[in-house]
């Protein structure tokens, strides 16, 4: 990538974070701030790493997407960071023993379709193209074994990720989560085409 894509492709994030936080917002019915400060494009194989190693326990939302931009959104959080999300939208107080059931689940996937749809809305307006989430997929284990499940579908048609490290800050505490977009190369091409003309 070109500085000017990566400048773009940041601008973009910022935007879609942006989105994000507004949807939330309404959602939960109080202030939620979302910062991008790392963005970066790097191969599927580096995806556990880039979340903290293959063995932290993890969830994943796994959204698929159609349209004219066929690819698959990962939203990753440590499980103490998704019981934190979740505890946004149910009101329970998260303890040491906490766990994921099925309410946190409920939970994790709407706020999984809103971010998805308000990330995508702000990429598919920069790009000119149609994207649509499917409903989401919620993954609990470690990060190396959900990833190389995830990857392992997609590796015969992407070779590379868009990560979006986001903070979800609310007044009293702040969750850290990783937002990846994995278009098939056609789609990256694409992609990046269309930023190099904004």
């Amino acid at each position: 990538m070109t500085d000017v894509q990566k400048d773009a492709v940041k601008e973009i994030g910022n935007i879609c974070a942006g989105n994000a936080a507004t949807a939330l917002s309404q959602l939960l019915n109080k202030k939620i701030s979302i910062v991008v400060p790392k963005i970066l494009f790097i191969p599927i194989e580096k995806v556990p790493l880039a979340v903290g190693g293959e063995d932290k326990l993890v969830a994943v939302l796994v959204l698929r997407v159609l349209g004219d931009l066929p690819s698959t959104i990962l939203f990753v959080f440590s499980q103490k960071d998704a019981l934190v999300l979740a505890s946004f939208m149910t009101g329970k107080t998260i303890s040491n023993g906490s766990v994921i059931g099925d309410i946190e689940r409920s939970a994790l996937k709407e706020i999984g379709v809103i971010l998805a749809n308000a990330y995508l809305g702000a990429l598919s307006s920069f790009v000119g193209f149609g994207l649509v989430p499917c409903v989401p997929e919620l993954i609990v284990d470690m990060a190396g074994a959900i990833v190389d499940y995830i990857l392992i579908e997609l590796s015969c048609e992407s070779q590379f990720a868009l990560l979006l490290e986001s903070e979800f800050k609310e007044e009293s505490t702040s969750v850290i989560g990783h937002f990846f977009l994995i278009p098939n190369p056609s789609g990256l091409e694409a992609i990046l085409k269309s930023i190099s003309k904004t």
